[in-house]
């Protein structure tokens, strides 16, 4: 179906068009959960000290689209810390590394959502042919859509085509494809703003590393990883009095953690046959 529209028709096109806008905007979600669910353990008790008074401590573990998750389909793993330093001299907290032998490098913590997805779609692309939980439903850009439509579906093409329509004062616009390219702009718009919200929550509630910590104080927040699977072990990097030191935490009970199970395939049972008869 298109609509034909004289001159004075352009006007109700508009006001038509943000009627539209308005109500195709509820449609277009935003990725932030306004309630998330609570997480499932307020402590799971694991920690780690070093003979200099620092203490790495774990509370929760929040991954994609699970209890705690604050964002659909996020692309990293939070993992909530706790980090005291129980000596009399301030404490400086370098960095915090996520180690797994299925990776060829520790992830380093970062509170940067550019390098956190580029760095968990790098891993989900890697590992497509093993099978990543959390490599299901990745949503793509909105911007590649954008894109995708804009090159051949725009409403008012540069084409002579187009120009001849106008000239004569009657322009032909296909209905669906008003509703479709409203959407998909206020999609865009909603992504962008995502983005921004998502930004601020990551620099709210990560470490930001280096972080100087003094004599007996403890601070609470999350080391964002992108997405490893398996994790074995949990690496605090810091310096005391000028010299560098490490805390490390095993992490055995996340064996298996995002990667499917492999089915175990039994042997087939072998037929008995009894040579000699007829």
């Amino acid at each position: 179906m298109n609509v034909y529209l004289t001159p004075r028709g352009v006007p109700a096109l508009i006001g038509g068009l943000l009627l539209l806008n308005g109500l195709l905007d509820g449609c277009a979600s935003s990725r932030l959960l306004k309630n998330p669910p609570p997480a499932t353990e307020t402590d799971v008790g694991w920690a780690a000290s070093s003979p200099e008074g620092t203490i790495l401590k774990v509370h929760q573990l929040i991954f994609r689209d699970t209890a705690g998750s604050w964002v659909k389909n996020a692309n990293w793993d939070e993992y909530v810390l706790t980090i005291e330093n129980d000596s009399r001299d301030a404490v400086e907290i370098q960095s915090i590394f996520l180690y797994s032998d299925k990776l060829p490098a520790p992830e380093e913590s970062s509170n940067s959502r550019k390098q956190l997805d580029a760095r968990s779609n790098s891993t989900l692309r890697a590992f497509k042919d093993v099978g990543i939980v959390a490599g299901v439903g990745i949503v793509a850009p909105s911007a590649m859509i954008v894109g995708a439509i804009g090159t051949g579906g725009g409403i008012l093409s540069a084409s002579s085509g187009a120009a001849a329509v106008a000239a004569i004062g009657i322009v032909a616009i296909p209905v669906g494809l008003i509703g479709g390219t409203v959407y998909v702009i206020n999609r865009h718009h909603r992504d962008t703003q995502d983005k921004v919200l998502i930004d601020r929550q990551l620099h709210q509630r990560g470490y930001a590393l280096p972080l100087q910590i003094p004599a007996q104080t403890q601070v609470t927040k999350s080391a964002f990883f992108p997405i490893t699977p398996s994790p074995t072990r949990l690496v605090l990097n810091f310096s005391i009095r000028g010299e560098v030191h490490e805390i490390s935490l095993e992490l055995p009970e996340l064996a298996g953690l995002h990667l499917k199970a492999t089915p175990v395939k039994l042997p087939k049972p072998v037929s008995a046959s009894i040579s000699g008869l007829p």
